[in-house]
């Protein structure tokens, strides 16, 4: 089982990487294509140095399988809240508990940070990671019709949220 543990400057590489193969297999999973995600060396060192942001990866060994970025919102109305992003397993990982072992520490982080609900997005494609969030207590409040379009392809988008109270 893959080690769960905050994302350190040596990651940013191996992250940077697995964000691209997230990229570019499933294209409708994410908002960002390879050609335009704004997630670079420079943004990844701001996230992993800033206090109410973090990566969680699960490390295999030396290699990074997974990932999970999640932040609170700066503005002060919003700073009960805790933002997901960028989730993604390879699929040699899935259906082995490592996902959960994720979203459990972003989970734990949010509570730490004293946020009082956690949302994400998630594509009408990805069933697993739908049943996932369900699993943990994430509770669909809407679907967005047609979120993702990537040229004549498109998606709809699962909002979900955590309350932690």
């Amino acid at each position: 089982m893959p080690e769960i543990r905050e994302a350190r400057a040596r990651d940013i590489q191996q992250l940077l990487a697995l964000r691209l193969e997230a990229l570019q297999q499933h294209p409708l999973a994410f908002s960002s294509s390879p050609d335009d995600d704004r997630l670079d060396l420079e943004y990844l060192q701001k996230i992993i140095s800033e206090d109410r942001q973090v990566i969680f990866c699960a490390v295999h060994g030396e290699n990074i399988v997974g990932m999970v970025g999640a932040f609170v919102q700066p503005q002060r109305k919003l700073s009960h809240r805790c933002d997901v992003w960028g989730a993604y397993l390879r699929a040699s990982e899935r259906g082995h508990g490592v996902g959960r072992q994720l979203m459990e520490a972003v989970v734990d982080q949010a509570r730490s940070w004293s946020c009082e609900s956690i949302h994400l997005g998630v594509t009408s494609g990805s069933k697993e990671a739908i049943g996932l969030y369900q699993s943990l207590g994430f509770v669909s409040c809407g679907i967005v019709a047609r979120a993702i379009v990537d040229g004549e392809h498109a998606a709809s988008e699962h909002i979900m949220v955590f309350h932690l109270e």
